[in-house]
């Protein structure tokens, strides 16, 4: 073991340079990133994402360079392979279009980290684009793991492609209700919410259907997403208090039962 280490004592120290210098560019350049885009005033929107690929590429250079340093050939082996390498080919096929489908699910931004999104039925936020898989935390807390390729060939849906989302709201009030009042007491709680988006947006009522047990409207609304739930309860507890200020009654189901002799 002494003689073999003294012998390949040349090639073992340029190995080992060849990582730590490999390690210091893949900091380097993520760093370098990272400046880049603060600079610009953006942020990087897939930290984690970025880093796995940039590691990626380093990674095979430095492959690459072990390889030339121990003067080993790739060649015969690549040959000796024969029919077996056409099964491995085959068995590759599927983790290099979900590799490649990735680097295209990245570059534009189909996907990117901490996106609220729906892909192909699954709703959640995007944790991290892996080399084979997009990691998708599920509102309930569920991690799914989900194929490159089909987040590329899929439909994608984003809950907040901008800074602010409409949001729906039903309220139902009394057939004795005047309409009249009953419309203008909810444009009147839309306008002094102070959570609800005001500016640049278009905030409506639109009467809905006559119900079982009321008269139905809904709220289109706009909020911003870093208040989201807030402005949604915020605005049911608004309606309801000027509801009960004015009279309104908002009913319930009810069932008249008649009994015979």
């Amino acid at each position: 073991m002494k003689e073999w280490f003294l012998n390949y004592w040349d090639e073992i120290l340029l190995s080992v340079i060849t990582i730590i210098i490999s390690y210091i560019v893949y900091k380097y350049v993520v760093k370098i990133i990272q400046k880049s885009l603060k600079a610009l005033g953006k942020d990087l929107k897939a930290p984690r994402t970025v880093q796995f690929f940039i590691g990626i590429i380093v990674a095979v250079f430095a492959i690459l360079i072990l390889l030339s340093i121990w003067n080993v050939n790739l060649i015969p082996y690549i040959t000796g392979l024969g029919i077996s390498g056409i099964v491995i080919g085959l068995a590759l096929q599927e983790p290099l279009a979900n590799f490649v489908s990735g680097i295209l699910v990245m570059t534009t931004r189909k996907l990117f980290e901490g996106e609220a999104v729906d892909v192909n039925g699954i709703s959640g936020t995007v944790q991290e684009i892996k080399m084979n898989h997009s990691y998708i935390r599920t509102f309930d807390g569920k991690l799914v793991l989900v194929p490159n390729k089909d987040v590329w060939s899929g439909t994608v849906t984003k809950f907040w492609p901008g800074p602010v989302r409409r949001v729906t709201m039903d309220v139902g009030v009394s057939y004795d209700s005047n309409l009249e009042q009953v419309l203008k007491l909810l444009q009147r709680a839309i306008e002094e919410e102070p959570l609800v988006v005001k500016e640049g947006v278009s905030n409506f009522i639109a009467f809905k259907q006559f119900g079982a047990s009321s008269i139905d409207f809904t709220i289109y609304f706009w909020v911003q997403r870093s208040s989201y739930f807030d402005a949604v309860n915020s605005l049911a507890l608004r309606i309801k208090e000027i509801f009960d200020k004015e009279g309104i009654e908002i009913p319930f189901t009810q069932i008249d039962v008649h009994m015979k002799n």
